[in-house]
């Protein structure tokens, strides 16, 4: 429970810094979760495939 507090006071301070600093703060989430969702969750799923794979060899 605390750390998704903590997740969104993070992010909210982030867009606020970005805004601060006139930038595009939502743009700039958004671009970095589509860039994490496009390039790490394949890896975090191929791992958690292998893992599952590998542990019903045994």
């Amino acid at each position: 429970m605390k750390y998704s507090f903590y997740g969104t006071v993070g992010l909210l301070l982030i867009f606020i810094l970005l805004t601060i600093l006139n930038y595009d703060g939502f743009a700039i989430i958004k671009g970095f979760v589509e860039w994490a969702t496009r390039n790490i969750l394949p890896w975090i799923a191929l791992y958690w495939f292998i893992r599952f794979v590998t542990s019903n060899k045994e």
